[in-house]
């Protein structure tokens, strides 16, 4: 029996925390849009267990009749929610499907929002579902995330979307042959609200993991995007995953400059805060900063002149700092980045003139206590 990689492993574990974190997240708030929809605000509450009998009825009713009641919406959801044997039999009626999708794009918007739900639930069957739902949706369920205007509506059409995208490889095919990652490149490089930000992050973080289908002018357009932004966890995650994934030509690309000055300015940022909670993005800002001083000079120069600029933070009492709190992986990825600054600062003239007028503010070298796990 063959195993699958570490790399794969941590993508399979990674699909499974996504949906039962959406799972479990979506009933919450889908209860909670749901329960303005008045006549069923009463018939919710009685819905505990809907059996693969009533799904099967439930499926052929739709299809008969050509359209679903909300009540027929809301069961069909807690169904779909409740077992992978209620989504199989559901799909396995020929034509449902269609019918929840004619919901979807019709004009009353609760009816939509309920329909939105049904195949959000529906995503998280197998790879055969998704794929289903990606060809008979996808295009609609892309045209709807667009739209910001209609937000709980937006919100669970990217949830349906990162299931499919997080555990179908079918289904992300179609989705990105309907221009998925184009639209979500468009989207990220226009949005302002911070939590549909953070639902285009994570929808084009796992369409990366499909890296043959992405075009390598892609991640130049999705660092881009960050230019001249306020970094959040969300998107450090994804600027590092672009940078993992390209060649050295992004690094050295015009956008350094500016993510250098903004990966400094997050670290800045949450210096005084508790550091363990942010460990994760602290991690990620000094591997994209180190990634950057292993590429040439000019990257050095630019951290090294930032840093001394804004006199704000120096390296050596943030890593002092970690090292307190023992978070020894943030100090081994400081380490390396602080060898690269001293290796590389002294390659040319003016770079090793800028190192020892920083060395001369902060001199890392000399005032950093490794931990001794490290030594």
């Amino acid at each position: 029996m063959n195993q699958s990689s570490p790399l794969e492993q941590i993508r399979i574990q990674k699909r499974y925390e996504l949906k039962w974190g959406q799972k479990t997240h979506r009933k919450k708030e889908l209860d909670r849009n749901r329960a303005g929809l008045g006549e069923l605000e009463h018939s919710i509450g009685v819905i505990e267990h809907i059996t693969e009998q009533e799904i099967k009825g439930l499926a052929g009713r739709i299809k008969r009749r050509k359209r679903c009641d909300p009540l027929d919406l809301v069961r069909l959801s807690y169904g779909f929610q409740q077992s992978r044997e209620n989504i199989a039999h559901f799909i396995r009626t020929t034509g449902a499907i269609n019918v929840i999708v004619k919901e979807l794009t019709g004009h009353d918007y609760n009816l939509q929002l309920l329909a939105a739900e049904c195949l959000c639930n529906l995503s998280l069957g197998d790879d055969v579902c998704c794929e289903k739902i990606a060809n008979f949706a996808g295009t609609y369920l892309i045209a709807l995330a667009e739209n910001p205007n209609c937000r709980p509506l937006q919100e669970t059409c990217f949830w349906t979307l990162q299931n499919i995208v997080g555990s179908s490889p079918k289904g992300s095919k179609l989705l990105f042959s309907q221009g998925l990652v184009v639209v979500l490149v468009r989207l990220l490089s226009s949005v302002t609200e911070q939590e549909a930000a953070d639902d285009i992050i994570l929808t084009l973080e796992l369409a990366l993991n499909y890296e043959q289908e992405i075009e390598p002018a892609t991640l130049t357009q999705i660092v881009q995007c960050f230019v001249g932004r306020q970094l959040h966890p969300s998107s450090l995650r994804l600027l590092y995953k672009c940078y993992g994934l390209s060649s050295s030509e992004l690094v050295c690309h015009d956008s350094s400059s500016s993510i250098i000055r903004q990966c400094l300015d997050f670290l800045f940022s949450v210096h005084d805060l508790h550091l363990p909670t942010h460990a994760a993005s602290i991690l990620l800002s000094i591997r994209i900063l180190a990634y950057q001083a292993s590429a040439g000079t000019r990257q050095v120069e630019e951290i090294l002149r930032y840093q001394l600029q804004k006199s704000v933070l120096k390296l050596s009492l943030l890593f002092n700092d970690c090292a307190k709190e023992e978070m020894l992986p943030v100090c081994k990825e400081f380490l390396w980045l602080l060898g690269q600054l001293h290796s590389n600062g002294g390659a040319c003239t003016t770079t090793a003139e800028l190192l020892q007028a920083y060395l001369a503010y902060d001199n890392f070298v000399e005032a950093i206590c490794v931990p001794k796990a490290l030594l």
